[in-house]
Formats: C-alpha cells, structure tokens, sequence
C-alpha cells in the first residue's frame, strides 16, 4: 500500500492567485478577483461557485443543497460580474 497514489483534496488546496481564480472562473475585473481572494477560498469552493454561476452541475444538488459560506459568497461576486457583463453588452 505504500505505493498506493493518493488522493488529492482540493477542499483543502487554497487558491493563491488571480491566475487561478481566472482558469477557474474566467475574465474577471481586478475587484472581483480581490474581492475572492479576501475570501481566502479553496480550490474546490471556487470550482464550485463557478459551476453554480454558469448554471453547471446537476439540478438535483443545485436544488437539494442551497449554497452557504464561502462558495456563496463567491457565487455572488461571480454572478454581479455576469450581471455587469450584460448591462455593459446590451445596446443603448
């Protein structure tokens, strides 16, 4: 067993960059990228609240387990950046 691969958890991998945050989540301003990293999230939260965001990820969780804590709060910064998104592509 001891040459058994572990396994790796990405719950526990903090996201250390605005790069990281970007190959997660896409183009995002400068603020929303500060604004998640004051979060201090894991990879896994992030990977989740950007699934969540883009409407990925199977109904049934996305309806059985309502998000909280940190995948919440990023939710909302990635959700405000995509509202600002349209607001600034819709014609005048």
């Amino acid at each position: 067993m001891a040459n058994a691969a572990k396994k790796t958890d990405s719950k526990g991998i903090p996201v250390t960059s605005a790069a990281e945050i970007r190959r997660v989540a896409g183009p995002l301003n400068d603020e929303a990228v500060a604004q998640i990293m004051r979060i201090g999230p894991s990879m896994e939260e992030l990977e989740i609240a950007a699934r969540y965001a883009t409407g990925e990820g199977d109904l049934l969780d996305r309806m059985g387990h309502p998000l909280d804590g940190r995948v919440a709060q990023i939710y909302d910064i990635l959700s405000a950046e995509e509202g600002d998104e349209e607001e600034r592509a819709a014609p005048r």
